[in-house]
């Protein structure tokens, strides 16, 4: 990712477009649904696999690598940009 300096309503936006793109089983309705309260796992039945994926996408779109207790903990989009945010601006 060019810009680090994203607001978290970017970022939101960004992890929601991931998670539709990476799932890539959704219809309409469902992408319309999607949104910062979306929990990823319960709300789609998100098996381990499609959790993987998108935990990849992630981290290669946003040049980050959080540990796997800090990607356990979020499960929510907001929580998950949280997560973004925090690696992020740990940087140097």
């Amino acid at each position: 990712m060019a810009n680090t300096n994203l607001t978290r309503d970017e970022i939101i936006k960004n992890v929601i477009s991931i998670f539709i793109d990476t799932l890539g089983f959704l219809n309409e309705d469902e992408k319309l649904s999607v949104d910062e309260n979306t929990d990823v796992i319960k709300d789609f039945n998100v098996v381990d696999i499609d959790s993987m994926a998108f935990g990849v996408a992630l981290e290669k779109f946003f040049s980050i690598k959080p540990t796997n207790e800090e990607w356990g903990q979020a499960v929510r989009i907001c929580e998950i940009a949280d997560v973004i945010i925090k690696k992020v601006n740990e940087k140097p």
